[in-house]
């Protein structure tokens, strides 16, 4: 079914060789050694149509200049769970990969797992039972063993395990990925142990990246399977947290990465510009998240192991590679306690006049639901010295005589905090609601304080006194 007429295979091979001119990765070691593996990854694709798959291929065809041995797909291929949305994506790989071939002749691995929205995704979209019953019956999980083999031409598997140059591949469904621990006992004892291997599945391991508040981790049946073989690099996605976040990587008994999204960025809860978390009605929309599309380029030495982090619709390195030891957690560079530790000799600082800088303006607006609410919109410039801002801080205070009274505190995360630093904008803004949040007619003064990814606490900046409700519009 998806493979290509000689005409189609030949515009494959020339796309991939234009791909291939522009260089856009180093191939080697800094020695000039060459990875004895080379893998991309990527999670939450989410495919709709066929046009959706744009992303998709020019991922692959990025991945097959650099000369992947296999690509990871951490879970939610499609959007609506769908059989055809299936198919949409394979037809994309093998557009690229025909018969899992590179243009260049070597073989390139499938290692895809499915998450949640490939188990249910059509409850998501259709509410009403008779819509919801049409489309089960065109859904994966109808039967997911006949549309793996439809689109992928191998046998469906609860958990599998796969070798690529003499490296183990483990990827476990959604649902089945539960059972991880029982899997694991049973096959720990086929593993190398003087070998790195790499296991998919979509939801976090509990308890590692991005802390316990974390929204996607599991049950922790991954965090116990992982804890008793030291040289497994789980990667997972179901968050859509970015790779700008130095919290994504996690090493302690294992070493888990998050790997973000290919159609869409997630945030944290309880910012103001973040989105849901059900907390109180937030006065900003939620920050457009849809222009950068994040994966990973992973290249495995006899020495170590490098994770290129890169967004591909803005063709752009994410940060420095994160670079893993071999073997794994031996040193544990990546632990987190001790990293937020190094993190403040480097915390996200201001220019010195910053604080005069800060605006606040009185509006008429709306909050997030719509409803009509005074505002006070302030304005601050970005902390772009030190290490990155991930998000601010801003209170709302009054100082009368010796005593401070802060009448509101809000989190906001940094303007664009998920592209590189290059792209950062130098102008942050926060919304807080007048009356409600902030008095009228009194001085009220705002205090901006830039925090890092683990909460690390950079100097504060201090506007100076205004007016609320006489603010010029």
């Amino acid at each position: 079914m998806f493979d290509l007429s000689r005409r189609s295979f030949c515009k494959t091979v020339i796309a991939s060789a234009a791909v291939s001119a522009f260089k856009p990765v180093n191939l080697f070691a800094a020695d000039g050694a060459a990875p004895n593996l080379r893998f991309g990854v990527v999670s939450d694709v989410h495919i709709t149509s066929l046009a959706s798959t744009d992303y998709w291929e020019k991922t692959l065809r990025w991945y097959d200049a650099a000369k992947v041995d296999a690509v990871m797909v951490a879970g939610d291929i499609a959007d609506w769970g769908l059989v055809e949305q299936l198919q949409n994506f394979a037809t994309a790989w093998y557009k690229v990969f025909p018969n899992d071939t590179a243009a260049d002749g070597r073989h390139v691995e499938k290692v895809f797992v499915c998450g949640n929205h490939d188990h249910e995704g059509f409850y998501y979209v259709y509410h009403d039972k008779e819509k919801r019953d049409a489309a089960f019956q065109k859904s994966i999980v109808k039967d997911r063993k006949a549309a793996w083999d439809l689109c992928f031409h191998e046998e469906f598997k609860e958990i599998y395990a796969k070798q690529v140059k003499g490296y183990t591949f483990i990827g476990g469904h959604w649902g089945f990925h539960q059972n991880i621990e029982k899997f694991m006992d049973e096959y720990k004892s086929k593993l190398d142990p003087n070998l790195p291997f790499f296991y998919a599945q979509h939801p976090h391991p509990k308890d590692t990246i991005y802390g316990p508040w974390a929204w996607g981790h599991d049950n922790g049946a991954s965090t116990r399977a992982f804890s008793k073989t030291p040289n497994a690099i789980v990667f997972t996605g179901h968050s859509h947290y970015p790779l700008t976040d130095e919290s994504g990587i996690w090493q302690d008994t294992f070493t888990s990465i998050g790997t973000a999204s290919l159609r869409y960025i997630g945030h944290r809860y309880n910012r103001e510009n973040s989105g849901y978390g059900g907390g109180p009605v937030e006065q900003m929309p939620r920050m457009k998240d849809g222009h950068s599309k994040h994966g990973l380029l992973v290249s495995v030495f006899d020495d170590h192991i490098d994770v290129a982090r890169r967004d591909f619709q803005n063709d752009e390195s994410l940060g420095a590679d994160w670079v893993l030891p071999l073997p794994l957690c031996k040193e544990k560079p990546y632990a987190i306690p001790p990293r937020a530790v190094k993190a403040r000799e480097n915390l996200p600082a201001f220019a010195a006049d910053a604080g005069s800088l800060i605006k606040a303006e009185d509006v008429d607006g709306k909050d997030r639901r719509g409803t009509p609410t005074p505002q006070t919109v302030v304005t601050f410039p970005t902390a772009l010295a030190g290490g990155r801002a991930f998000d601010y801080e801003v209170q709302a205070e009054l100082n009368y005589y010796d005593v401070t009274r802060v009448f509101c505190t809000k989190r906001v995360f940094a303007p664009e905090y998920f592209r590189t630093e290059s792209k950062l904008a130098k102008e942050g803004q926060i919304v807080f609601a007048r009356v409600a949040e902030v008095p009228e007619h009194v001085d009220v003064r705002f205090v901006v304080t830039p925090l890092d990814c683990y909460g690390n606490r950079g100097k504060s900046i201090y506007s100076k006194k205004f007016k609320l409700g006489e603010a010029k519009k």
